[in-house]
């Protein structure tokens, strides 16, 4: 069974409240309709799923992914019916749980749901609207709000109190991954471009240089940098800031840039020279030495990263927990052999998290 985390918050979150709200402020009404038939497609303790509670939340996602310009062919509609349908049967195994003992401060957050999507959709009269386009009367989409926020906030306390991250997990996890926590060594520097195109001819070359070479002069002569940098350089991003580019790796600039800034000593002058983008000089203003971050440094970021880990294998532990206790019937037909095998766009997958970086 995958347990699709994603699919309890975005599936049904998006079919209830963003869909509402974005086709309320859109005037291309998405392609993919409701099915308006009640039929059962599933059923989770004798509670029933509807085809068209099914299809509502099929089009939350379907909807989603086509405002981003994505395509989803009719086989990948099919398959993220079967996905969104699981995540229903998630999210109303979890609901009955909690509806027993529901988050204290449901009200609040509630309050908040609505009016945030209320803003979304550009006010009540705009929401409404939307509503009626959608077959949705006010009560069954508080209904289902309320619902939804009674899932999340279950998932999120379940989630914090579950996944706990030790200062001895992070220590060991920073011990075996010493190597992602090096910074590497950075210089900071000012530079004066005159920009001129690779395809110049040798006179507009010549004037570039000319003029470079004069900014040049002024600075060795005593001028200060950075006044020099406003009048002179084309570099509009740096100029109004006296020709500041802060720190930078090595890997980031032009090579023939990058050789000079880090040949340099710090506040030595460097002679013109050439990119693709003209004639610059440059300054270097400081130095960081390659060092490797203590774990005091990133104890922070590990905790945050191990928690986020913990947290998809918490709520997937919990969730199999809540479903092998339930009884659920499930009366979609099943998908073809062919597509056992998820051939769905990436948004219907469970995300991924990354490892922190220095």
């Amino acid at each position: 069974m995958k347990t699709h985390v994603i699919a309890i918050t975005v599936f049904s979150v998006v079919a209830v409240s963003s869909t509402f709200a974005q086709t309320a402020s859109h005037s291309t009404p998405p392609t993919f309709a409701f099915a308006a038939t009640n039929d059962v497609v599933a059923r989770v303790n004798g509670v029933a799923v509807n085809r068209h509670e099914l299809s509502m939340a099929v089009q939350g996602l379907v909807s989603q992914l086509q405002r981003q310009g994505r395509v989803v062919s009719a086989d990948q509609q099919l398959r993220i019916q079967h996905d969104v349908l699981d995540g229903l049967i998630d999210r109303l195994v979890v609901l009955q749980t909690a509806s027993t003992n529901p988050p204290p401060d449901l009200q609040q957050k509630l309050k908040e749901t609505l009016d945030r999507t209320r803003a979304m959709a550009g006010g009540e009269e705009a929401l409404a609207k939307s509503l009626q386009e959608n077959g949705v009367n006010k009560e069954e989409y508080e209904r289902r709000t309320r619902d939804n926020v009674i899932v999340i906030e279950t998932l999120r306390h379940v989630a914090e109190d579950r996944a706990k991250i030790t200062d001895e997990e992070a220590k060991a996890f920073y011990d075996a991954n010493v190597a992602r926590f090096k910074q590497p060594g950075m210089v900071r520097a000012s530079h004066i471009l005159v920009a001129v195109a690779p395809d110049a001819n040798e006179e507009t070359k010549k004037s570039a240089h000319t003029k470079i070479s004069a900014a040049r002069s002024l600075v060795i002569g005593g001028e200060k940098f950075g006044d020099i940098a406003r009048k002179v350089s084309d570099d509009t991003g740096s100029a109004t800031r006296g020709g500041d580019l802060g720190f930078f790796p090595r890997g980031v600039m032009a090579p023939e840039f990058e050789k000079r800034a880090f040949s340099l000593s710090t506040n030595q002058v460097s002679e013109v020279f050439s990119t693709p983008f003209g004639y610059h000089f440059l300054v270097v203003v400081d130095q960081k030495a390659e060092k490797k971050l203590s774990f005091d440094e990133v104890k922070s970021d590990i905790a945050n990263f191990l928690r986020n880990r913990k947290n998809a294998e918490v709520l997937r532990d919990y969730i199999t927990g809540l479903r092998a206790k339930s009884k659920v019937e499930v009366f979609l037909p099943p998908l073809p052999a062919s597509m056992t095998q998820s051939n769905a766009p990436a948004a219907a997958t469970s995300p991924k998290t990354s490892p922190p970086k220095p």
